[in-house]
């Protein structure tokens, strides 16, 4: 057989074209299994009810601008939690968020509808929203921010 050009072989060819499209498949491959055991971690970071409980150096607080009655029986209110803790510092990946539930006024429930994260500007990061009936309607204890919270959004 005549040398080729760069004594460049077909056979040879096939080789280094299998090997290549070998290793592209293995680095994919790779690449997937290592997205879904990342994927794991970051979505019950950012599950919507993990998320609306207030963790330790925060404060929640309602915000009365955005109670809103819907007719005689629906209404809806948001929180937002805050860093208020003065002896720490606010960790450098910290979010504020914006809580916003659903009111029953008649049953006196009240249900998350969905949050938003914010950085410290105020801008607007993330929103997930809780599609109805996907999380239980919960009656707040007698007493509680959240009873006060529902009392409010009722009265107007």
């Amino acid at each position: 057989m005549p040398a080729l050009a760069d004594d460049i072989r077909p056979e040879r060819a096939t080789y280094d074209l299998l090997g290549e499209c070998m290793t592209r498949s293995l680095a994919v491959i790779l690449s997937l299994a290592l997205c879904g055991v990342a994927g794991g971690a970051l979505a019950q970071e950012f599950d919507a009810e993990t998320l609306a409980k207030p963790k330790d150096g925060e404060t929640v607080k309602l915000d009365l601008q955005s109670i809103q009655r819907l007719g005689d029986v629906i209404g809806r209110f948001e929180v937002l939690i805050t860093w208020t803790d003065t002896t720490r510092a606010v960790p450098a990946d910290y979010l504020m968020r914006r809580v916003r539930y659903a009111t029953n006024c008649v049953d006196g429930t009240y249900t998350l509808a969905a949050v938003g994260l914010m950085d410290r500007n105020g801008n607007a990061v993330k929103t997930l929203v809780v599609p109805p009936g996907a999380v239980d309607a919960v009656k707040p204890e007698k007493g509680t921010e959240a009873a006060k919270w529902v009392r409010q959004v009722c009265m107007f």
